[in-house]
Formats: C-alpha cells, sequence, structure tokens
C-alpha cells in the first residue's frame, strides 16, 4: 500500500511539475512594446503591448526584424523580443553545444575512476575497462528510472554478481554516490563563498555557500562519529533490529580506513562537477543566456542536487523551477531560455548515454572480478 501511495505521489509531482512548465513556457514567439515607445503601426500606448511574432531576422546584435501576424513589419531593439521555445532551441549554437558534448563525454573515465577507486580500496579487484562498460550502461538506464538513481541499481547488480563479496561491491555504489554528491557540497560551497560578486552568485551565493559549508562539516563530524564509536550507533541498531543500517554503517567504517581513498574519490567529484555545470552553462549560452561561469558554477549544482531527489524522471519540473528560481533575471535569462538550456543538457546526457544502450545490447555488462582468495 505504502509503495503505491508513493508512485502515486511520484506520478502526482510529475504532473504538477510538467503542467507548471507548459504554463509558464512561450511556446510563440512575441515582441513586447514597452509603455511610451512607438508600437508596430506607429502608436503610442500608455501601457507595453504584445505582439505575435511570425519571422525574426537579426539586423545587427542590437536589432531584431520582425514580422507580424497581422502582416505588420518592423525594426526593433533585440531586448523586445520574446522568442518561443521552439524558436530558442532551433536557433541553439551548435558550437557551443558540440563543446558541452565533449565536456560530458570526459567524466566518464572521472567517474570510473573514482568508483574505481573506491572498490579497489576495499580489495575488490575490478578491471578499468569493464568498470568504465558498466558506467556508461549505467548512463543509459539513468533515463529510465525516476530520479538519477537507475543507473545506480545496474552498477550495483553489474558489480556484485560473480564478485564473491556482494554486499561491499553494493557498497562501493552506495560511497560512489556520496562521494558525488560530496562534490556538489564541495562545488556549491566554494562558488557561493568566492564567487558573489557577479550576477546570481551575489543574491544566492553566500546563502547556498553557507548551507553547503553546514552540510558537509555535519556529514564529516557524523561520520567520524561513526567510525569512532562516539554514538554507540551498534548497540543502538540492535534494539531496532539489524539490517542495512549495520551495512552502512560497517561500509563507513571500512571506507574510514582509506582515507586517501575518499578524498581522492571525492576531489574526482569536484572535477565531474565542474566539467557538468560547465557543459550545462555552455548549453545556456548556446542559446544566448547573460550569466557568466561562476553564476553557473552557484546556480548548478543547487539545480543538480534538486534532480538527485527520486521524484521524477531527471529531476523534470523539479530542475526547471529551481533553475528559473535562481537564473531567470532581466537582462540575464528569461524562463524559455533556462528551460531550453535544461533541455539541452539533458540531450548532451542522453547522447552519450545512447553509447551505453549499444554496450548493453552486447551484453556480459558485468564487471566479474576475480574471485579473492581466503
Amino acid at each position: 500500500m505504502k509503495r503505491h501511495l508513493f508512485t502515486a505521489i511520484r506520478l502526482f509531482l510529475v504532473v504538477v511539475g510538467i503542467t507548471f512548465i507548459a504554463f509558464i513556457v512561450d511556446w510563440r514567439s512575441t515582441v513586447l512594446i514597452p509603455a511610451g515607445a512607438p508600437g508596430i503601426d506607429g502608436s503610442v500606448s500608455p501601457t507595453a503591448i504584445e505582439w505575435r511574432v511570425t519571422d525574426m531576422t537579426p539586423e545587427d546584435q542590437e536589432r531584431v526584424r520582425i514580422t507580424t501576424v497581422g502582416g505588420g513589419s518592423a525594426i526593433v531593439p533585440s531586448t523586445w523580443v520574446r522568442p518561443g521555445l521552439l524558436q530558442v532551441l532551433g536557433d541553439a549554437d551548435w558550437v557551443w553545444l558540440a563543446i558541452g558534448l565533449g565536456l560530458v563525454g570526459c567524466i566518464y573515465p572521472l567517474q570510473t575512476t573514482r568508483w574505481w577507486i573506491l572498490m579497489r580500496c576495499r580489495g575488490i579487484p575490478a578491471n578499468w575497462w569493464r568498470t568504465l562498460r558498466l558506467v556508461m550502461v549505467g548512463a543509459f538506464c539513468n533515463f529510465f528510472l525516476p530520479g538519477t538513481e537507475g543507473g545506480d541499481i545496474v552498477k550495483a547488480w553489474g558489480a556484485a554478481k560473480g564478485s564473491g563479496r556482494r554486499m561491499d561491491a553494493v557498497m562501493s555504489v552506495v560511497f560512489d554516490r556520496i562521494t558525488g554528491l560530496a562534490g556538489l557540497v564541495l562545488l556549491a560551497a566554494a562558488a557561493g563563498l568566492f564567487a558573489t560578486e557577479s550576477g546570481i552568485a551575489r543574491d544566492v551565493g553566500r546563502w547556498s555557500g553557507g548551507i553547503a559549508v553546514a552540510t558537509g562539516c555535519a556529514t564529516a563530524l557524523a561520520f567520524l562519529a561513526a567510525h569512532r564509536g562516539w554514538l554507540r550507533i551498534p548497540s543502538s541498531i540492535d534494539r531496532i533490529g539489524r539490517g542495512l543500517p549495520t551495512r552502512v554503517l560497517g561500509a563507513a567504517r571500512a571506507y574510514g580506513s582509506h582515507p586517501v581513498a575518499v578524498v581522492s574519490a571525492t576531489s574526482i567529484s569536484v572535477v565531474v562537477q565542474v566539467l557538468l555545470a560547465s557543459a550545462a552553462g555552455c548549453c545556456g549560452w548556446a542559446i544566448g543566456i547573460g550569466h557568466e561561469l561562476p553564476a553557473i558554477l552557484v546556480a548548478m549544482p543547487i539545480i543538480f542536487i534538486a534532480a538527485s531527489i527520486p521524484l521524477t524522471w531527471q529531476g523534470a519540473g523539479v530542475m526547471e523551477v529551481v533553475g528559473i528560481s535562481l537564473l531567470a533575471g532581466v537582462g540575464m535569462a528569461n524562463v524559455n531560455q533556462i528551460v531550453a538550456m535544461l533541455l539541452l543538457y539533458r540531450g548532451l546526457e542522453l547522447a552519450w548515454g545512447l553509447a551505453g544502450s549499444v554496450l548493453m545490447l552486447r551484453g556480459d555488462i558485468e564487471i566479474h572480478p576475480e574471485p579473492l582468495s581466503e
């Protein structure tokens, strides 16, 4: 019953999110003539007037020639034009998208190395190339389950099968995800605290960085307390029954004995998140947003964290709402551009995920580490 209720809640949130986006997005291109400015027909109105546009042709960097539904034509400042979502996507600069695609492609070897380090430090002799194959397959499977955890399920299965250390293999996936989130927290903290003089960073940087630092400190303290046994967690678990909590605690203690591996994995995660945020920035610059890289590095970690909550498919609706609240602003980016940016970003990830689908069709995606000697 609870599972069905949770599924119903997820579907409800998906519908609400998509409906919200559908209503706030401008599907058709328009031109908004400010109050007191000459209109298409030369008249001046005391209030702003919006005209639907059928054609737009850039005259230069600051002016656009437009044709309205009624057949009127005029040259207006480009700041007056509100392109529809499909127009925004169609006008995207392919050079920026190609750069973003390359940046996304760089993350998979890094993610593979991060997970490989976490497995090797626990004595699971995984092959790096087979680990890369499984990471790519997991990237493809991320597009089929709510949130972004679908690939983790596939990776856990592929790592555990034939390992002789099923729980250790599964816990390596869990801690791979934890170090990934730690990278997000560190990036949000660094960008929020040190990039507060540019655009959106000035508005949300300090509180996002402060929250990130507080979260990181609390997590580190909890991890240390659990590792040292200060919280008496094992005795508490005995009262409520052992199982997954005990296994997670045991894995936390085990990884606490490998600080170099944990720090290395977390450092790789920071680089991965910088690349992903930069790729999202490339998607934004491809459609003309005005935000610079520091602002993107502040906002995108928060958007990624929102997407990591397993409620909707690829964070649909959730990412857009958070992205609009953080990045939409006069002269910087409008709602259509933020939605288009996130759609293009998902497209880049899907493009690389399709490579994983080819590997999945070939079969034999398990890591198959060598049996451990007793």
